[in-house]
């Protein structure tokens, strides 16, 4: 199932006060596949024969059998009077699409879809950037091009800029990269980083490395001195984030770099959040290696970015062809990394103008929200916060349910990391910095390149009718279904 239908999945056993099991999910993601297939749900036969969980199972653990089941994953069915409703359906006369997720991906811009189109179209573009002929040449001339646009918006060399196949992998390859160089050690880290930070280093914990996690205040801010004072002798390295991807901190990595510079501690930041919505210098903020990704930028997912300092090296992660300097091996997504080149540069030009933009609209939200909810909550500093990020605490209501229902008049929103979505668990940032999850629903906010004060009006024009369904139907759904 896709992350939409398991939160639709969770949510509904929410309601009812069921445990999801193994068998629950079992039934749900065959029943979820079949109708996707065959437009038709599966009967108790076709269940039984492909997952061996008979009729009696289903009747038991489902409260209504094999309506909850088709309920549950979105399968129309004759009657809903023993249906359940996990969202709020609300009346919609000017139905439009509002997209607040811009932290979790972004749409490829126009103009770099019109040079993806043009590269494609090139007879020329194909070759393979390693062959020594001329086609060859044409792709290897275009990493290169890209190569220094995205350098000039971190004022770095184009040397120092080396392409991956995604953000996650670059994570992974600055912190195990520099941990394998050294087999053993210390390393600090917080307790809100992206999972592909937080589940590297949980692996190096496996084998030995010794790992802090700071805490951040309640807030979400951290202090530079935290870190200081958690350096050790055998510190191998510090990472942290330059900006919170759900609470939209942004932290004092100028001044963490300061310390790991002078205690000579190698210091990687994962900038995929704040890349061009802050400036980022690395040399100037005494940060050894950067982590980007072009999906958070308006380019394509598929590919992401590791800025070296000029004294720090890695062990690679993938080995083979010796492509990137034999930092990482596999041809060259070449489409790719032109249109992160090609958004980077953009981006960089209009970094002021949208930022002023965003804090035109986060300005609106808030008024709206302050006149609409009162008693909400946002979640996290005001004050050195990314400028379209908006992590907001409804009361009275399930972030789950809230999400669904802005799904059903085509608001899309997330209630936290996109890399945990369909999870009905708290998130770990939310948990890190003291969010009451049983008062507040969370639903994160971020404003992209084409988010209107419009899209805004929207949302409010709905909301409280979308937040009077949902706390009426707290108690009527734990029956029904």
């Amino acid at each position: 199932m896709h992350a939409l239908a398991k939160m639709r999945c969770h949510q509904m056993a929410k309601v009812m006060g069921i445990q999801l099991t193994p068998r629950h999910l079992t039934v749900l993601d065959y029943a979820w596949n079949y109708y996707r297939e065959r437009r038709v749900g599966p009967l108790y036969t076709n269940i039984r024969r492909n997952t061996e969980i008979d009729r009696d199972t289903i009747e038991d653990i489902f409260p209504n059998g094999l309506t909850s089941v088709y309920t549950w994953v979105g399968i129309p069915i004759q009657t809903t009077d023993k249906g359940c409703k996990a969202v709020a359906l609300v009346e919609v006369d000017n139905p439009r699409e509002v997209y607040f997720d811009s932290n979790a991906t972004t749409p490829v811009r126009r103009e770099v879809a019109d040079a993806l189109v043009s590269f494609f179209q090139d007879t020329r573009s194909f070759g393979n950037p390693s062959s020594s002929y001329g086609i060859g040449g044409v792709a290897h001339d275009v990493i290169h091009r890209a190569r220094r646009r995205i350098a000039k918006c971190l004022r770095a060399e184009p040397a120092q800029i080396f392409f991956t196949g995604s953000g996650t992998e670059a994570n992974n390859l600055a912190i195990k990269g520099i941990a394998d160089k050294h087999g053993s050690g210390h390393i600090i880290s917080t307790n809100v980083e992206h999972p592909s930070v937080l589940d590297t280093l949980r692996v190096l914990e496996s084998q030995g490395y010794e790992v802090t996690f700071l805490p951040v205040a309640a807030d979400g801010t951290l202090s530079a001195q935290a870190v200081e004072q958690a350096m050790r002798k055998d510190t191998i390295l510090v990472s942290i984030m330059a900006a919170n991807n759900e609470i939209g901190t942004i932290y004092p990595i100028a001044e963490i770099g300061a310390i790991c510079q002078a205690r000579k501690v190698p210091f990687h930041v994962d900038a995929i959040q704040a890349f061009a919505k802050i400036r980022l210098a690395p040399k100037d903020m005494g940060i050894d290696i950067l982590t980007l990704s072009g999906h958070k930028i308006y380019a394509p997912k598929g590919v992401g970015v590791i800025y070296l300092g000029q004294e720090i090296t890695l062990n690679p992660l993938i080995h083979g062809g010796g492509q990137e300097k034999g930092l990482r091996s596999g041809t060259e997504n070449v489409a790719g990394i032109l249109a992160m080149g090609l958004a980077a540069k953009l981006s960089r030009g209009e970094l002021d103008e949208r930022n002023a933009r965003y804090d035109f609209l986060r300005q609106r939200f808030l008024s709206k929200l302050k006149e609409s909810v009162p008693d909400a909550i946002v979640n996290g500093t005001m004050e050195s916060r990314l400028p379209h990020n908006l992590s907001v605490g409804f009361p009275g209501v399930d972030s789950g349910s809230l999400l669904l229902s802005f799904d059903q008049i085509g608001v899309y929103v997330s209630a936290g990391s996109a890399c945990s979505a369909g999870d009905d668990k708290i998130s770990h940032v939310l948990e890190a910095i003291g969010v009451d999850s049983n008062r507040y629903g969370t639903i994160r906010f971020s404003f992209g390149h084409e988010t209107t004060k419009e899209d805004i009006d929207y949302l409010f024009e709905h909301l409280p009718k979308i937040l009077d369904q949902l706390q009426s139907q707290d108690g009527d759904a734990r029956k029904s279904a």
